[in-house]
């Protein structure tokens, strides 16, 4: 009698065990969606963002952001440089050269890291109560993977892209606030007089 209780015991803990792990597992598809409604859905945001790549100088700034595609940082690494996006139009503005650059977006955006990763099929590497990673793969994209390093709400931590060359470029954040105001001016960027402008330099013809 005692070993059949001790066997009903033992597979009610199996049972048990199969059920939490089922249940706090999570696929790549699933992160990936939660990834970008948690991105799409900040409305606006202000924080400090930093990138480099391989065998290039960091870049280090302030930034904020309103949706939809509107960006406006401040560098302080190098600094005195100026990046402004409204969806329409990027001007990055280089005060000690005396010289913008304008591109246009063609009334539209990129949708973020949110659009980015779209079309990319992932696996989540490591979760915990500290948040996840997650690898996405897509070789007829530039960057053929990305390494994603989410909090526990799914918000973008880290992300490290890779072409097929292996060349990589790693994007994080730091001291983000969705709460701070965020003043819809501040992305119809004004051209300094007496600057030289330099229109749609990234131009494929």
């Amino acid at each position: 009698m005692k070993k059949a209780v001790f066997l009903t015991i033992s597979t009610f803990s199996v049972i048990c065990l199969l059920i939490t792990v089922d249940l706090s597992a999570i696929t790549g598809s699933d992160a990936l969606a939660k990834f970008q409604g948690r991105m799409y859905s900040a409305g606006r945001m202000t924080g400090i963002i930093q990138w480099s790549t391989n065998g290039g100088p960091p870049y280090t700034g302030s930034f904020k952001y309103l949706a939809p595609n509107k960006i406006y940082i401040k560098f302080s690494s190098p600094s005195g440089k100026t990046l402004v996006a409204n969806g329409r139009k990027l001007w990055v503005y280089d005060p000690g050269n005396n010289v913008c650059a304008v591109q246009d977006l063609g009334g539209g955006g990129s949708g973020g890291f949110g659009g980015l990763v779209s079309g990319y099929m992932g696996i989540v590497t490591s979760q915990g109560s500290g948040g996840y990673t997650l690898k996405l793969k897509n070789s007829d994209r530039t960057y053929s993977e990305i390494m994603l390093f989410l909090d526990s709400s799914f918000f973008l931590r880290k992300a490290v892209l890779k072409n097929q060359k292996g060349d990589t470029l790693n994007v994080s954040l730091s001291n983000v606030s969705f709460s701070t105001s965020v003043p819809k001016s501040l992305f119809d960027f004004n051209v300094p007089a007496n600057t030289q402008v330099i229109k749609n330099p990234l131009q494929v013809r």
